[in-house]
């Protein structure tokens, strides 16, 4: 199971990149082909894409790659996070981080809880995160429309469903190989869907 999710993981951030990276490379061709009509469109394009690249990427290498001093610098934590759920939301429907980084313990599980809920995401919306003695939760309200299938899978996995294990929900399956199915719950009340992980 943990090749598996390790193959899943990959496959989620080459999906995540993917589209940004075929963004520039047209770009460049109508660069190339020197049609000016287009040139603030390029200009945009190139902007957006590169800057989700940029920011998809850094949290990516700081949540899924190798511990290292970046992880104690709660400043650059704090924009690798906000960077990430800019790139993924719009101006429209920006989606935004309330946490307080002093009293988190465990800065990578946060990062994967906080990608596992922000992918729950339509519409836009804030991603809370607190950590309460040992529980670390990370919580969307209600009021913000969710994908009724992104959060059914993430349930059915929970449940044991191993075909409910694919790219989409392999971060929630990376925190459960490390916590374990007593530790990890994911829930909803009448306020807030929410991903709770007692870390004793």
């Amino acid at each position: 199971m943990k090749n598996l999710v390790s193959e899943l993981i990959c496959t989620r951030i080459s999906h995540d990149i993917i589209g940004n990276i075929g963004a520039v490379a047209n770009a460049s061709e109508l660069l190339e082909e020197g049609d000016l009509d287009f040139l603030e469109d390029i200009k945009s394009i190139l902007r957006t894409s590169s800057f989700n690249l940029t920011a998809r990427m850094k949290f990516f290498r700081m949540a899924f790659g190798l511990d290292n001093n970046a992880l104690s610098d709660l400043n650059l934590v704090k924009t690798t996070c906000d960077n990430y759920l800019a790139s993924l939301g719009n101006s429209d429907y920006p989606i935004k981080l309330q946490a307080d980084w002093e009293s988190i313990k465990q800065i990578k599980t946060a990062m994967v809880a906080i990608m596992v809920m922000a992918d729950l995401l339509v519409r836009g919306g804030t991603v809370k995160v607190q950590n309460l003695s040992d529980v670390l939760r990370v919580q969307i309200n209600c009021e913000n429309k969710i994908s009724a299938d992104k959060w059914q899978n993430l349930q059915k996995m929970m449940d044991g469903d191993v075909t409910a294990v694919t790219a989409n929900t392999a971060p929630l399956a990376l925190l459960l190989e490390k916590y374990g199915i007593q530790r990890v719950i994911l829930a909803k009340d009448e306020e807030n869907y929410y991903l709770k992980i007692t870390e004793n």
